[in-house]
This record gives C-alpha cells, sequence and structure tokens, in this order.
C-alpha cells in the first residue's frame, strides 16, 4: 500500500478477488488409531514425537502395540501433526475419585475426577489441590501421572457463578485437560446454592482408582469414527498392523460416506521364514480373495513390511520388522507442502528414512502380480534407497483409480468449500453468482498453474458454472444455491518406457525399456 501525506481521496486498482486463502487448510492431516498404553480415548491432535510420549506413553508402555512405532515413523519421515484416537474396549471402566469439601470427619464429597479414558492407566494418575490464599477459595488443581505433574490448573473455584469455575476450565475442549474430566456433585443436587463456607476445596490429594481395561475385543470402527467430531478436517488414516478386512470394510465404507478420508491400509505380516511367493501370496489374498477389501477409491494397501532401525532400543544396531503405514503417511504429508496433493506420495522423491531393508525383494513377475492386485509396492531403487513405487488405490476402473486422483479430489472438495463460505447468507441472485464464478475461476486458475490441473489453460482446465440455467427460481426458493465446477484432473506417470534403437547401420534394432 502507498503511502499518503496529503489529505485526500485516493483510489487503489486491484483487479483480484478479494482473498479467500490458497487452500492449505484443505491439505490432509494424519490420524492413527491404535492400542496405546494410556492417554485419551478422543482425537488428540500432537506436534512431536515428545508430545505424543507425553500424552500416550512411549513404546514401553503400549505392550507390543505398533502404534508408537507408526507415529515415530510419521515424524521421521517429513510428518508435520497428527491425530491419535486410542482405540479401547467396549467394557472397559475410567478411573474416578472424589476430592472432599472439607478436612474435618463430616466432610462430603465435592468434586469427582474421571479419567478422561477408560482403562487401568488411569490408575496411576493422581490430583493434588493447593489453595491459593485468594478470596472465594481459590485453589490450583494439579494432574500427576506416577507421580509426575503432567497439567497444572491455577485460580480455579468450585463456585459455579465463578468466571473461575472448576469444571468450565478443567472440562475445556480448548485449552482443558487432556487426562482428567470434572463434575460437581453438589450441584447435581435439587435446589443446590453454592455456600461460601461448607463448598470450599481444601488441601489434599487423591489417586484415581478402579479403571480397568476390559475383556471385550477392541473397537477400532467406532474409535476412528470419532474423527467426526474434528471440524473440517481431511484425513490420511491408518490403523498399525491391522490388515482385517472385517475392521478395515466398515472404515472404507464409512470414509467413502464421508468424503474427507483417505485409508492408508498396511499390509499383513508374513510369518517367520516365508518365501517372497508367500508374502506376495498374502497380499493378493487381501485384495483379491473370498473376504477381499472393498474395491473403494478411499483406501490403498501398502507393503512389504520393513525393517527399520529400532528406536526403542539403545542397543547399537538394533532393528525391527515395523508396517509401512506411518511412514507411507508421513512421506505423503510432507510431499503435499513441498509439492502439492496433485503429485503422487510414490517414486524416488519418497525414500523412506531408517529403513535397512525390506520384508520381501519381489521378482519382476511377482511386481507385476502385485501392481495388477493394486498392491503398492515400496522396493529398493538404486541410489535413492527403500522408495514407495506405487500409487493405486483399491478402485480398479479410472478415473480414481489412482492415489492422487482420490486426494486431489478430497482436497478440491474441502478447499472450494472454504473458498465459498462467505456466500452462505449472501442474497441469492446474478450478482452473488458473478462473485462466486470470479472466486473459483480465480482460485482454480491459481491450482493450475500450481501443476495440480491438466490443461494448458484456464480453458483446458476446469470450469465455473453458476447461473440461472442451475439456479432456477425453484432452488431458489428452498435456499439452495448451485455451483458446478469440473476439473481436468493429473494422471501419475506409471510406466516410463524409453525406445531405445541402433540407427547407425544395417536394421534397426529397438529394445524396450520401463522403469
Amino acid at each position: 500500500m502507498a503511502t499518503y501525506l496529503t489529505p485526500g481521496v485516493y483510489v487503489e486498482e486491484n483487479l483480484a478477488p478479494a482473498n479467500r486463502g490458497n487452500g492449505t487448510a484443505a491439505l490432509a492431516c494424519g490420524a492413527f488409531v491404535g492400542l496405546a498404553g494410556k492417554g485419551p480415548t478422543v482425537p488428540t491432535r500432537v506436534r512431536t514425537w515428545a508430545q505424543y510420549v507425553n500424552l500416550f506413553g512411549s513404546f514401553a508402555d503400549s505392550s507390543g502395540s505398533y502404534l508408537p512405532h507408526a507415529v515415530h515413523q510419521f515424524f521421521a519421515n517429513g510428518g508435520a501433526q497428527c491425530y491419535i484416537v486410542r482405540a479401547t474396549r467396549s467394557d472397559a471402566v475410567a478411573a474416578t475419585a472424589n476430592l472432599k469439601d472439607s478436612t474435618t470427619p463430616t466432610a462430603m464429597n465435592g468434586l469427582k475426577i474421571t479419567a478422561l479414558a477408560e482403562g487401568a492407566w488411569g490408575n496411576t494418575t493422581s490430583i493434588t489441590i493447593k489453595p491459593t490464599g485468594a478470596p472465594g477459595g481459590r485453589f490450583e488443581l494439579q494432574v500427576l501421572d506416577s507421580g509426575v505433574i503432567k497439567e497444572r490448573f491455577g485460580d480455579l473455584s468450585s463456585n459455579p457463578d465463578d468466571s473461575r469455575y472448576a469444571i468450565s476450565i478443567v472440562n475445556s475442549p480448548y485449552a482443558g485437560s487432556l487426562l482428567i474430566k470434572v463434575s460437581n456433585l453438589k450441584s447435581s443436587t435439587a435446589g443446590y446454592t453454592y455456600d461460601p463456607v461448607k463448598d470450599i476445596i481444601p488441601a489434599q490429594s487423591v489417586t484415581l482408582a478402579g479403571g480397568d481395561d476390559g475383556e471385550e475385543p477392541y473397537d477400532y470402527v467406532e474409535a476412528a469414527k470419532q474423527l467426526e467430531n474434528v471440524p473440517s478436517t481431511n484425513f490420511d488414516l491408518n490403523l498399525p498392523a491391522i490388515s482385517d478386512p472385517n475392521i478395515l470394510n466398515p472404515i472404507l465404507t464409512w470414509a467413502q460416506a464421508e468424503g474427507n478420508i483417505f485409508v492408508i491400509i498396511d499390509g499383513p505380516k508374513a510369518a517367520e521364514g516365508a518365501t517372497n511367493a508367500q508374502v506376495m501370496q498374502g497380499y493378493t489374498s487381501l485384495v483379491e480373495g473370498p473376504t477381499a477389501l472393498n474395491a473403494s477409491s478411499y483406501g490403498a494397501v501398502y507393503g512389504p513390511w520393513l525393517m527399520c532401525q529400532d528406536p526403542s532400543s539403545a542397543m547399537y544396531g538394533a532393528a525391527r520388522l515395523l508396517p509401512p503405514g506411518g511412514l507411507v503417511m508421513g512421506q505423503a504429508s510432507r510431499i503435499d507442502v513441498v509439492r502439492h496433493p496433485a503429485k503422487a506420495p510414490a517414486g524416488t522423491e519418497t525414500a523412506l528414512t531408517g529403513v535397512l531393508y525390506a520384508e520381501a525383494r519381489f521378482t519382476e513377475p511377482q511386481l507385476d502380480v502385485l501392481a495388477e492386485a493394486h498392491v503398492n509396492v515400496i522396493r529398493m531403487v538404486p541410489g535413492h534407497g527403500h522408495c514407495i513405487m506405487g500409487t493405486r488405490t483399491l478402485k480398479r476402473t479410472l478415473p480414481d483409480l489412482y492415489v492422487p486422483v482420490r486426494r486431489m479430489v478430497i482436497f478440491l472438495r474441502k478447499a472450494m468449500s472454504d473458498q465459498l463460505q462467505w456466500a452462505v447468507m449472501e442474497p441469492n441472485g446474478p450478482d452473488l453468482w458473478d462473485k462466486i464464478r470470479l472466486v473459483l475461476t480465480h482460485y482454480l486458475s491459481m491450482v493450475r498453474k500450481a501443476g495440480m490441473l491438466e490443461g494448458l489453460s484456464d480453458a483446458e482446465a476446469f470450469f465455473v458454472r453458476c447461473d440461472g440455467d442451475n439456479n432456477p427460481r425453484s432452488e431458489i426458493n428452498a435456499g439452495r444455491l448451485n455451483v458446478d465446477v469440473g476439473v481436468a484432473l493429473r494422471y501419475p506417470a506409471e510406466f516410463i518406457i524409453i525406445h531405445l534403437g541402433n540407427y547407425e547401420n544395417g536394421p534397426i534394432v529397438t529394445d524396450e525399456i520401463l522403469f
């Protein structure tokens, strides 16, 4: 903006529509559903490995679960942030404890503390109350895990009318506790009125008890569906080491109905000593057998399992066989940022970090069989390392046969929705239609120039239709505004074929080199 020194009216020209964002909010966020030794069961965002350990425990706390390994590999391979959903058994019970309203023999239960998630892990949680001495019985509430302070909430009150009411602060979905929730046992009594003398919470310490892990099977499907509670977010979802169609098919059906979730599936772990052919058979059975995975473009299978440097061991050279999902999802997240969602999360650009060797090294004919079965194989590429060399969904037909096509559609769906939030409740008519066409045309033109759409011009890459033809009076009267958008999506170059011939003397001899 220019600097003006003389008072007056000045006009500045800007031919572009008002900035509606660049679409980065539509990039997929990683999400893992699995077993952890402790932590919340609601979707919880973590931005670092240290934050994951603080909330869900490290490798030693997870009793053989692959979840911490998948999250660690996600961050090691370029992932920036992800949501964690800890799966529990349906009959698991949360640990609880009560805070007294005085230290006298006639003390009553004032506040109830409940672990934020079910399970025996809550039995290691304790609460310490420290009065501050401020008027109104203010106190500090400390949350400890195995004697270590994890959270502090200061200047709290047990008065429901106080701006620092303990229930409102500790249970806040934005800045509240990630370990506990609080309820007022007295306020549920009919006719309750806060007593500034009898209802003050004094100094005390209590340990939660009664938490139980239960015995019923873990409910991965319901755990995954909790991602619905995270508003306006696209997800790449992985269930570490889960390859059971009975679990994955309901999740694929749900993901397709939601429209904003792409499922990255770990192939089955082979038996010890299995041959390459046996490993291949396990994968082809997963996608073509009698209980095969749904042929949905909202999911893709990756394999084989990978021998990786073991971050859970301090021993030099320690290695562990791990499912590939966490590594793949980290690379997909990284590619989205450094390139864009139209770039397949595959190729030599996706050399995986920390991989020593693959569970199986398939022959060329076996690779052909796996590619035909839509299994995305991770293999050694000389000069680059172990790379993701497949980008097919479980769908067998175009246009959404390829991973970047489906992920790009998921991306555009949210990006264009974000571009038009301003139009809700605007007067529905030709002036609004013109603005919508201008905004979407400007945005999609930017998308094309970034290399995300096919075509050398806007006319070849997309169209935007919003006029009287698709918005007749009946639609306007019903409160609806219709926008038709078509885009030319880009397909990945799966096969690079070089025709190599001898053109010097004699007959031409041609070989094909296929990468």
